[in-house]
């Protein structure tokens, strides 16, 4: 009986958790980037290097699904540009170009967080 109980409880608590919203989940994601491109900094491995870069790379192609929904046209063309510096991250001719385009993500990454803390939080205010 107790196993039922909990079963039902997991399941009843699960799928009524309010729903995140796309632009909560660009956020998130971005900070997940930020991550990544500070991982790929701090490596002292080629190869760790671009994989931590392909991991922000990945992020931010979610990121653009996620902005979709979002009210914030100024961030699609950051995150168009991070992505292209991402790409040459993720597949660099040699250590020092993919460190330099590693350290230029994660600070454009940065600014993008800021970008989305302005208009993510201006949002609310006018549906009010």
């Amino acid at each position: 009986m107790i196993k039922i109980y909990c079963v039902l409880c997991a399941f009843f608590c699960t799928y009524t958790l309010p729903k995140k919203s796309n632009c909560e989940l660009a956020y998130s994601t971005a900070t997940y980037a930020l991550m990544h491109a500070k991982k790929a900094l701090k490596a002292n491995n080629f190869d760790h290097q671009k994989y931590a870069s392909s991991k922000a790379l990945a992020s931010y192609e979610k990121i653009v699904e996620y902005l979709t929904d979002c009210k914030c046209d100024n961030l699609s063309d950051k995150v168009a540009e991070n992505i292209e510096d991402a790409k040459k991250a993720s597949d660099p001719v040699d250590w020092d170009r993919g460190r330099y385009y590693s350290k230029k993500v994660y600070n454009s990454t940065q600014d993008l967080i800021g970008l989305m803390d302005e208009c993510f939080s201006a949002e609310p205010e006018a549906s009010k």
